[in-house]
């Protein structure tokens, strides 16, 4: 098919500018799977080891939005990522993390 075929399905996508409201269902349901979304972009950017050491993470959808973030063990000193993210479209509003 090659990348002429990536390029339209682009096009088409763009067109359809991912508006939430022409989805049909949530694209990201149980949390298992927010978890495993999260992890791809947080191993990516801050590095699996720093993001595993801050399980378990605390999980949370709120008005069809994920809410994730890390935890430290009792009197450990440094910060947490916090994702959020649009349980419709897989959209990130919110990608941090502490010191």
């Amino acid at each position: 098919m090659g990348k002429e075929y990536a390029e339209k399905h682009l096009m088409l996508a763009l067109k359809n500018n991912a508006d939430r409201t022409k989805m049909n269902e949530k694209l990201i349901l149980k949390e298992a799977n927010a978890i495993k979304y999260a992890e791809l972009i947080l191993f990516e950017k801050y590095k699996k080891d720093n993001i595993e050491f801050q399980k378990p993470y605390q999980v949370y959808l709120i008005d069809d939005y994920w809410v994730i973030y890390g935890t430290l063990p009792k009197n450990y000193k440094g910060g947490v990522f916090s994702i959020v993210f649009d349980s419709w479209n897989g959209k990130i509003l919110r990608l941090t993390h502490g010191k």
